[in-house]
């Protein structure tokens, strides 16, 4: 590629001579005889090098050099002088010129300089463009550092609190285990003589005990699944007027242990875009701690009102003993009680914790005022959706009454197979049925006996545990089901797997009922009740 020469000398002959010599030796320049034509040009053009002549009148060949490389920084200059000293040329050096050449001069002797010139002028750029490589670079490494300082940080805490977690969860782990392991070995004990009213109350304790750790397992499964994404919400449209009835006949018997009254606003015709079990599960535990936490007497107040842009806002509001600002910056922390202990009140420490990651899924938020002494406010948004007539609603919440019909004692005919492997599990339900007259139970201990003794007795209900030796028990109720003489038999799973993929697989075998261990008494009658009415429509 040419290179291109700006060359600027007020002696018209020699700049033309010298412009021509140049081109003949694969130069393209441009001459001017004064500096403010040749810096005009510059200023639209792109040159490599310029000559300027020493002595000129207006801007002399200094002048020219200064204001050249204030426009291009890059380019190269050379200053020809004839008249002025050497020291002239020197001091045009020093401004930014690269070389000098004596007037009058030949073509040989300019060429080399110029050459140099050129190699200078790509020198200079290449080490230019390796200092802001250099710069960037280093800015790059600092950043690179920055951010690994962070992420450093991030994984230090990130491991105290995974630590402190393990540590706490060990804790509340152990709590329960050691008053229902320790009261059953008192039970189990020869030598530790109990009357029947503290064999009662060992029991109850060891009832307390497990119902707790069973609350603790399941919040801690649901916190780990929907902080690594993978709790399955369904998102539709839920009328808070039916929710609220839910919640009220599931709170009430707490509510009237504590001596609390709690009030739900009546009619709201307010719907959200939520998963009904999850918001269920979101008030019923703020409104457990609104209950728990409050004092004698005192109240909870359950409002919904539609905000702006098509938010409604769920309020839980009670008279309890309020919150502490300090209290207030941890209380999402899981297994942070706040001090709540003291008051020896049932609590797992990460319930408001997995509220909040419950109500984020959903796309909602949460927040909360608190003044001590006086109560607290939590409150929960959710995206709104259509509203409801109240006709609409009181029509929806005859569904949600349900009555259980008693069982006929009189009868003795009904009977019913527990397919179990695990003898504890075994005598447990033999003890619930013994203190039914109704119904005779019969047993077997893997699926193959399970499916001969069903064709054997043809059972009115059949209870199926899953994880069975041989074939488990989702293949036996297949087997069940494919033989027209036991497929009419209402199956009831009653398992330990209890994950959310465990109840879908249950859903889609064709199970009756799906009970997960431990067992719910309560639930577990419910279901053989409505197993043995269900049987009892078929014959």
């Amino acid at each position: 590629m040419q290179s291109r020469i700006l060359i600027v000398d007020d002696e018209t002959a020699h700049l033309h001579a010298l412009c021509d010599l140049l081109r003949d030796h694969n130069y393209v320049t441009m001459g001017f005889a004064n500096g403010i034509e040749a810096l005009s040009c510059l200023r639209d053009n792109n040159f490599d090098l310029m000559l300027t002549d020493l002595m000129m009148p207006g801007l002399d060949g200094i002048a020219m050099v200064e204001a050249a490389r204030n426009i291009d920084p890059d380019l190269a200059c050379i200053v020809m002088t004839g008249e002025g000293s050497i020291a002239s040329a020197v001091k045009a050096m020093k401004v930014g010129a690269l070389d000098y050449i004596i007037k009058p001069f030949k073509i040989s002797s300019i060429l080399p300089v110029l050459a140099r010139a050129m190699e200078t002028r790509q020198l200079r750029m290449a080490n230019a463009k390796l200092e802001l490589q250099l710069r960037e670079h280093t800015i790059e490494l600092v950043a690179l550092n920055k951010d690994l300082e962070h992420a450093r940080t991030q994984a230090d805490i990130a491991n105290r609190a995974k630590s402190t977690f393990l540590s706490n969860m060990s804790h509340e782990l152990r709590t329960p285990l050691n008053a229902i392991l320790g009261f059953a070995q008192i039970l189990a004990s020869p030598s530790l003589q109990t009357n029947l009213d503290e064999k009662k109350e060992f029991a109850q304790h060891i009832e307390e005990a497990g119902s707790h750790l069973l609350t603790l397992i399941n919040e801690i499964l649901d916190l780990a699944k929907v902080e690594s994404g993978a709790m399955n919400l369904s998102i539709e449209s839920i009328a808070l007027d039916e929710i609220f009835v839910e919640c009220r006949t599931m709170i009430e018997p707490v509510a009237q242990k504590c001596r609390v009254s709690v009030a739900f606003e009546d009619i709201t015709c307010l719907q959200v875009h939520a998963d009904r079990i999850r918001l269920k599960q979101v008030l019923i535990n703020l409104l457990s701690n609104a209950i728990k936490y409050n004092r004698d007497n005192g109240k909870v107040n359950v409002a919904a009102h539609m905000a702006a842009d098509n938010i409604v806002c769920i309020q839980v509001i009670d008279t309890g003993i309020g919150l502490s600002a300090m209290q207030l910056e941890t209380i999402f922390q899981p297994f942070n009680r706040l001090g709540r202990e003291v008051f020896n009140e049932e609590g797992t420490g990460i319930g408001l914790s997995l509220v909040k990651h419950l109500v984020e899924a959903m796309q909602g938020s949460i927040g909360i005022h608190s003044q001590v002494g006086v109560g607290s406010t939590f409150w929960v948004k959710f995206p709104g959706a259509a509203t409801t007539s109240p006709s609409g609603w009181q029509q929806t919440s005859k569904a949600l009454v349900y009555e259980t019909a008693a069982p006929d004692k009189a009868k003795t005919h009904k009977s019913l197979l527990y397919v179990e492997d695990n003898p504890t599990n075994l005598r447990l339900v033999a003890e619930l049925m013994r203190l039914r007259s109704d119904v005779a139970l019969l047993t077997a201990t893997d699926g193959l006996l399970g499916i001969e003794q069903a064709r054997l007795h043809l059972p009115d209900v059949i209870l199926m545990d899953i994880n069975l030796p041989g074939i488990d028990g989702i293949e036996t109720r297949r087997f069940l089901h494919d033989d027209p003489r036991t497929a009419h038999i209402p199956v009831i799973a009653v398992t330990a797997n209890a994950m959310q993929a465990d109840l879908e697989r249950g859903n889609v075998a064709g199970f009756y009922s799906y009970i997960t261990k431990p067992i719910d008494i309560e639930q577990f009658s419910f279901a053989i009740n409505s197993a043995l009415e269900f049987a009892a429509s078929k014959k």
